[in-house]
């Protein structure tokens, strides 16, 4: 539908009709999917009242279905400055705030919800929904208790009570909660997931890989691959076979389970790994690997299949044969070389840092979690204090824009500009003595490469990190430095601040 031009309002009533019925006109856009010839409806009908409620609120959705969640924030606050009493508004910018990762300001929405309905449980539920975001597991789980009185037999709220109840310590009862949730609820596979994940975080490989499975069930919390050849789990002989194995999830799962691949080639299989194109040049170090393609590639001839995530379990691994020899990944030499060259006037101990994650905007879970493992550039100002020491900045994204306001003292060395693909982090990496990271794909790549890296790890720690230990048998020149509260990350920059003298001392 072409742009009609916007001269007055008479001229647009003239050509398109009454704004009632250009509005039906764009949520009928809407329905079909055409969602940028339903934004221009709205914005005609603006044109001609800034103030018609119905289509502001209607533009709101239109612009969050297409993934413009800054527009639709923005036509949220319009809606909500004319008629701040609307509840579903209040509700539905809450929402957007949670997929861009600002629980904190949600949570105010889901207030003014409750304030709004407060004898419907919808608001609360919102409310312990953001509490878990935000790290407050205690305050959650006890919203979560009165929510279960009044809706004893939701799977949902089982599931998100489990979560709390495990960050609570109550690790016995978060397992009965998430069976609870398969029982109400056999089809929503949400709750096998989660006591997955329970069970690898308790060291119980065997039984977490196995359930993990279930991520790719209809109503899991992630997409189905492609896949049109078999499945391969370990059941059968994979001598002679070509086997594609592909990346899933994020960039640090690849780095840290691309180990098996090696695995399947001496098993006997031919393996071709199918990556993100910013890992694809590093891929090509591992062992065992014929064939690396960028997941835009389509794929070539091949027997079987198998996610790169489900390899634990076609291994049958345990804590005790984590295939763990390092490295697994190498930087290329003349990478290396010019790297080592530009610092070469760097002096005493090279640390790399990086604070934050991807924001992962769009996917609320993902959003929270990334809110939750990264930490203000600005927290890490104690670093100053440690003699001997460059910091050289890995950060990528757009934490990376806080190295403007670098804390006194503090030397920071920032080429990131140069930092195209993983391998040329990689070639940085081999020319630091010591990496500082946050739970990202930098600390995974520090880890494969063999180098010392020490975690920067939330309270509600990765499952792959575990309990009670401050090391990790993933990777053998891993350090765990974990929050002794959610939220606490001033103790553990201490704790670094201690361990970095002696590291450069030494």
């Amino acid at each position: 539908m072409p742009k009609l031009p916007i001269t007055t309002a008479a001229a647009v009533l003239t050509a398109a009709g009454r704004p009632e019925v250009m509005l039906r006109r764009a949520m009928k856009a809407g329905d079909e999917g055409r969602w940028d010839d339903a934004i221009q409806a709205c914005q005609r009908i603006l044109a001609i009242d800034p103030t018609d409620l119905d289509t502001v609120n209607y533009l709101a959705v239109a612009y969050g279905e297409k993934g413009n969640l800054l527009g639709a924030m923005l036509h949220f606050d319009k809606s909500l400055q004319i008629d701040p009493n609307q509840p579903a508004m209040w509700r539905n910018r809450g929402l957007a705030l949670l997929r861009i990762g600002r629980p904190r300001d949600a949570i105010l929405c889901f207030d003014r919800l409750i304030a709004l309905l407060p004898g419907e449980e919808t608001g609360y539920v919102f409310r312990a929904e953001t509490l878990l975001c935000m790290g407050s597991f205690t305050e959650a789980l006890s919203l979560y208790d009165r929510i279960v009185e009044v809706k004893p037999d939701d799977a949902n709220t089982a599931v998100s009570r489990g979560v709390a109840l495990q960050w609570c310590g109550r690790m016995d009862e978060a397992h009965a909660e998430f069976d609870r949730a398969i029982a109400l609820e056999p089809d929503n596979t949400v709750g096998s997931v989660n006591k997955a994940l329970l069970s690898l975080l308790l060291g119980d490989l065997p039984t977490g890989f196995r359930l993990f499975e279930q991520r790719w069930s209809e109503n899991s919390l992630l997409p189905n691959p492609v896949a049109v050849k078999p499945l391969w789990l370990g059941e059968t002989d994979i001598a002679g076979k070509t086997l594609l194995l592909h990346a899933e999830q994020g960039l640090g799962d690849t780095l840290q389970f691309c180990r098996y691949a090696t695995m399947a080639a001496r098993a006997g299989a031919r393996v071709i790994l199918i990556v993100p194109h910013q890992l694809a040049a590093l891929m090509r170090t591992v062992d065992g690997v014929s064939e690396v393609l960028d997941e835009t590639e389509p794929p070539p001839e091949h027997d079987l299949q198998c996610p790169l995530m489900s390899l634990p379990l076609a291994f049958g691994t345990t804590v005790a044969t984590i295939p763990a020899k390092i490295p697994y990944l190498r930087a290329d030499p003349g990478a290396v070389a010019k790297w080592s060259e530009k610092l070469s006037a760097s002096p005493g101990c090279r640390v790399g840092l990086v604070w934050a994650g991807s924001a992962r905007a769009g996917h609320a879970l993902l959003a929270s979690t990334n809110f939750r493992r990264s930490l203000p550039f600005s927290t890490l100002a104690p670093l100053a204090s440690v003699e001997g020491c460059t910091f050289v900045s890995l950060q990528l994204g757009p934490p990376a824009a806080e190295v403007g306001a670098v804390p006194p003292g503090l030397a920071l060395l920032d080429h990131t500009d140069e930092l195209r693909t993983f391998a040329d982090t990689a070639a940085l990496v081999e020319n630091l003595d010591l990496v500082i990271s946050a739970d990202t794909a930098a600390a995974h790549l520090a880890g494969a490469m063999g180098k010392p890296v020490w975690l920067l790890n939330r309270f509600d720690t990765c499952w792959r990190w575990m309990l009670n230990r401050d090391d990790t048998p993933w990777y053998p020149t891993m350090r765990l430095f974990r929050q002794p509260r959610s939220g606490d990350w001033e103790s553990v920059v201490r704790a670094v601040v201690v361990a970095l003298r002696e590291f450069a001392a030494a």
